[in-house]
């Protein structure tokens, strides 16, 4: 179930309203969340995560309509890392656009700190399931580096190595290899659970958020498909 963009604005209006506890993850977290557990270790079942995302307990009077938007983001997200969808996959096309938000108002100082609640979504998924992840990065460096460059995103810094900073042209460089980066993550699992596995090899030039939509839109990347 791929939602709709006014389905995602009122996920995102829930999320942030009163309704909800303080600590409840905002649309951006959610995505990266949901795709670190699409793309991690299994068995991570609904009731658990489903806490998770309300700050460690879900409302007792949660709209099932809600409950089905989130439950339907999360069928999309794994959906798309899917065997079906690897295998369908355009070559020098992403599997999935990370849900990195933006705000159209006249101050630019969002960019600052553009993806970071997104890899801080992400981190809280990875949490779930820490300790699968970490053996996993004591046998793979490009793994390791990969959630390195994620946790950069949330930290401003390498989480190894504090002096390497972000700015914002690096910022912005590091939203746009998102897409690889997770798939890269996505392909380590897979060899861990079975062996070396066949991978779509990017030859172009990444898609910026900046550039063109490669739905034929017309519009920007980050305005579209990769808002």
């Amino acid at each position: 179930m791929t939602l709709t963009n006014e389905e995602l604005d009122q996920l995102d209006a829930y999320l942030m309203s009163d309704a909800t506890p303080k600590e409840t993850m905002d649309l951006e977290m959610l995505d990266g969340f949901l795709v670190a557990l699409a793309i991690g270790p299994e068995g991570v079942p609904e009731e658990e995560w489903l806490d998770e995302v309300f700050g460690g307990t879900t409302p007792p009077d949660l709209d099932p309509a809600i409950r089905d938007l989130i439950l339907g983001h999360a069928a999309h997200v794994a959906t798309s890392f899917a065997p079906a969808a690897r295998q369908k996959q355009p070559e020098d096309e992403p599997l999935y656009l990370p849900l990195v938000l933006q705000e159209d108002t006249g101050d630019d100082s969002w960019m600052d700190t553009l993806g970071q609640y997104w890899a801080s979504g992400f981190r809280a998924g990875y949490l779930l399931r820490e300790e699968e992840w970490s053996d996993a990065m004591a046998d793979n460096d490009e793994l390791t580096d990969a959630i390195c460059n994620i946790m950069t995103l949330e930290l401003g810094h390498h989480p190894e190595h504090p002096e390497k900073t972000l700015n914002r042209r690096t910022r912005e460089d590091r939203v746009d290899e998102l897409p690889w980066i997770i798939e890269g993550v996505l392909y380590s699992w897979l060899e861990r659970k079975y062996g070396k596995v066949e991978t779509v090899v990017r030859e172009g030039e990444k898609v910026g958020r900046n550039d063109p939509c490669a739905c034929g839109s017309g519009k920007k990347s980050k305005k579209c498909c990769g808002a």
